[in-house]
């Protein structure tokens, strides 16, 4: 079953910190960039005084195996769409970023 949720990039990036967990598949689409894989961490911890939302993923495709770490809170303004499907339920859910309020 596939659920589509329309929020800002705000919500979308509480939603990653507060639903996707280890081992999930996360697949990122921002500025000109997909980002699809398995989270290996999560983090959201205070950079220079900002808060983080850093999510570590290796990257699942035939030519490029990688890892790469990126920061929710630093590509929110390009944030399209995120897909999670959580690895014990096949439930994927489908954020498509509405509108993201640059401050």
């Amino acid at each position: 079953m596939v659920k589509e949720l329309k929020m800002d990039c705000d919500l979308a990036i509480e939603y990653v910190m507060n639903n996707v967990k280890i081992g999930d598949r996360l697949e990122l689409s921002y500025n000109r960039v997909f980002t699809p894989g398995e989270v290996l961490n999560i983090d959201n911890s205070i950079y220079n005084g900002k808060k983080g939302a850093k999510v570590l993923i290796h990257i699942l495709e035939e030519i490029l195996t990688s890892s790469v770490e990126v920061d929710l809170e630093e590509i929110k303004d390009d944030l399209i769409e995120v897909h999670h499907i959580p690895k014990n339920n096949g439930d994927e859910i489908i954020l498509i970023i509405d509108k993201c309020d640059i401050k």
